[in-house]
């Protein structure tokens, strides 16, 4: 056991040498004051304050080397030192140099005596250093601090136990805890069990691991609502280089995940009627599929296109329009079980799914149903409207296993019921994929002929009967194919409107014609618009390059079918009317097969109408056929416009004609269609019939 004793009184023996070592110290000043007065410094302490130890020792005491600021409290503790009040003090104050400048000093002082009378011995220390790497360090905790606090997102600091040591504002708010109130607790005391267990798993594996951790999880707000968060943490090390926690920071991504579910359901789904669109139907229809095949089950694709929507739309206006597809949407949704699923192919077409049928019969009678529905009146603000539907319908395995190929299947039984006669299905047959091939056969051929300037108008004489002279002519498009020879417009005239050529035709026949009225600018030659040239507006400009080429406007006259007239959007009428106020005549083509309505004849100042050919065809066997034209004839007359018969091939039907009081006529029993040199020459020839 230690003699504390024994070896105090060993010092005391020894207290001479070991005080004039601590005097001579060369690190910490050594004083002793008595009243109020160096009466001893060490070399150290002079040089502390720049003073040598005579002069700090001749008359000069603390308050002479103290800032003013800090005399009082010198002056304070001396005093308690000297007058008993207690036996030792450590302060700290502003030392003052014999040059003025200041530093931080630390004071140790102890009472005693000397020379019989009350003196202060202590130790002084420059702690300017000291206090110099304090203050800086303060500073950097606080202005880490104050970083972190203006972080807007929650951050936390968790000891190597897992509790809670620290955080930011932000995860007081977002807990809804001080942090006073959250040191010590763990997520257990937090949290909700689920959500808790979770957290600590993942804290658990980040200690065992070491280094940073990402992770999507919920988190419970303070008022209860779980939102979508990525947590980011990493562990950090104590001094002596054992763990010490963690850090996390805390990221609400929840309006993130909101507005990619936005984006992924606009991308998804149609706006309009709410059902999935193309895009989603290919993802699914290719799972249907799939699990289609592991059953052996049949699978059923229904392409269904609204007959008559565009009349709507154009007529009502789109925004009527966009209530019937939203209610059609409603109805078929309604006429399908719950396992199938309705898509909007885009415009007024839509797909159904069928999986799991057990045969064809079974979609048919969906199919009907779909039909059926769609066939019902649909209110409409004030208008009760009426459409119907033409679906097609395309089996897996049967017709195909590839998606793809079923969808295009199931367009083209569509297209099948539509040419049907509309409101009504049709079944995917191969020789719809055979007529598909030559239609896609056509197209290309067709984009490859107008490059190569095949195309070519004909001419065929139109004859007057009163004079029996060509005063007109129709001009007629064919196609001078190198390997096929001259292809009739019948056989191509419809591929080349779906696919976009008829503008670019139509205006090459119409140049053509220019070129032919350049010789014959006293005569008249009409040429045939696709309603799709009036919609487009192609057209608009032909009496524009009459007068560029200064031809009179009555030499060009423009053949339309029936139905343009019930067209009334702008830009129809408009170009109707602007042929008429430009001067270039009108013609009514094949007059009694189409939807004949008297007032638009009247309306736009139709100035001829052409008797379709299969009543001339019967003309002189047929008593009807012969009552039909005469009635045409004479209701012409009456409305102070012409007649023209085509299709006349027998002299019978040319006489009967005449006797009606028919205008002019045209068939192969006067001139078949010319190629444009051959006509020039029959005109020269004098084109008599």
């Amino acid at each position: 056991m230690i003699d504390i004793d024994k070896i105090l009184d060993g010092l005391l023996d020894e207290a001479a040498p070991l005080l004039r070592g601590l005097c001579s110290n060369a690190l910490i000043g050594v004083y002793v004051i008595q009243d109020e007065r160096f009466v001893f410094v060490n070399a150290r302490l002079a040089a502390l304050f720049g003073y040598t130890q005579q002069e700090l020792c001749a008359g000069m005491g603390p308050q002479q080397l103290t800032a003013a600021g800090d005399c009082p409290l010198v002056r304070a503790e001396i005093d308690r030192r000297l007058s008993g009040a207690c036996q030792s003090s450590h302060y700290a104050f502003r030392g003052i140099r014999k040059d003025g400048s200041q530093f931080d000093a630390e004071v140790f002082g102890v009472s005693t005596s000397f020379g019989g009378r009350a003196a202060i011995i202590g130790m002084l220390l420059d702690v300017s250093k000291r206090n110099k790497a304090e203050r800086a360090v303060k500073d950097q905790l606080q202005f880490i601090t104050r970083l972190i606090d203006t972080i807007p997102s929650p951050v936390f600091y968790k000891d190597e136990a897992g509790r809670y040591i620290g955080c930011n504002v932000a995860f007081e708010q977002f807990i809804g805890r001080s942090r006073a109130q959250l040191i010590g607790l763990s997520v257990f005391d937090m949290s909700a069990p689920d959500l808790a267990a979770r957290y600590h798993a993942a804290d658990q594996a980040l200690f065992d691991a070491g280094g940073t951790q990402v992770y999507e999880a919920q988190v419970e707000y303070a008022d209860g609502q779980r939102h979508d968060v990525m947590f980011y943490k990493a562990t950090f090390d104590k001094a002596d280089g054992s763990l010490g926690g963690l850090v996390g920071v805390i990221l609400d991504i929840s309006e993130r995940k909101r507005m990619e579910q936005a984006i992924w359901h606009e991308a998804n789904y149609d706006a309009l009627t709410g059902l999935p669109n193309l895009r989603l139907l290919r993802g699914r229809l290719a799972e249907d599929l799939e699990r289609t095949r592991r059953t052996a089950e049949v699978l059923a694709v229904l392409f269904i296109d609204l007959d008559r929507f565009k009349e709507v739309n154009d007529t009502l206006g789109h925004h009527i329009g966009d209530q019937l597809l939203r209610q059609a949407a409603e109805r078929i949704h309604a006429a399908v079980r719950k396992s199938d699923t309705v898509y909007r192919q885009g415009g007024d077409e839509f797909v159904v799914i069928l999986p799991d049928i057990s045969d064809a019969q079974s979609a048919g009678q969906i199919a009907g149903k779909i039909i059926r529905l769609l066939s019902l009146p649909f209110l409409l603000g004030d208008n009760q409207v009426y459409v119907s539907a033409s679906v097609g319908i395309a089996l897996f395995p049967d017709d195909s296993k590839q998606l793809e190929t079923l969808l295009s299947y199931a367009d083209q039984a569509m297209y099948a019921a539509k040419a049907s006669g509309r409101n009504c299905f049709s079944y995917f047959t191969p020789c719809l994929q055979e007529e598909a091939l030559r239609r896609q056969d056509v197209a290309n051929r067709l984009r490859r002929a107008l490059v190569a300037q095949q195309f070519e108008a004909w001419f065929q004489p139109i004859i007057e009967l009163a004079s029996g002279r060509v005063v007109k002519a129709e001009a007629l498009l064919r196609w001078q194919h190198p390997e096929l020879g001259t292809i009739a417009p019948g056989d191509f005239i419809a591929v080349a409107e779906e696919i976009g050529l008829i503008g670019d035709i139509g205006n090459l026949v119409f140049q053509q014609t220019l070129d032919v009225l350049e010789h014959w600018p006293t005569g008249q030659i009409s040429v045939n618009i696709s309603p799709r040239q009036f919609i487009s507006g192609d057209c608009r400009h032909w009496p524009q390059e009459l007068l560029e080429r200064q031809l009179p406007a009555s030499c060009l006259a423009v053949e339309i079918t029936e139905g343009l007239l019930l067209d009334e959007r702008p830009l129809v009428v408009n170009t109707l009317l602007g042929f008429h106020q430009a001067g270039v005549e009108v013609s009514i083509d094949d007059f009694g097969t189409g939807y004949s309505a008297m007032s638009y004849l009247k309306k736009f100042n139709i100035d001829y109408l052409k008797i379709d050919r299969s009543f001339i065809q019967g003309l002189a066997t047929d008593n009807t056929d012969r009552a039909i034209a005469e009635a045409i004839i004479a209701m012409a007359h009456k409305l102070g416009m012409r007649v023209i018969a085509e299709g006349v091939e027998t002299p019978a039907q040319l006489e009967l004609l005449r006797e009606a009081g028919c205008d002019y006529v045209q068939g192969y029993l006067l001139a078949r269609p010319l190629p444009r040199e051959a006509f020039l020459a029959f005109l020269r020839q004098g084109g008599c019939a």
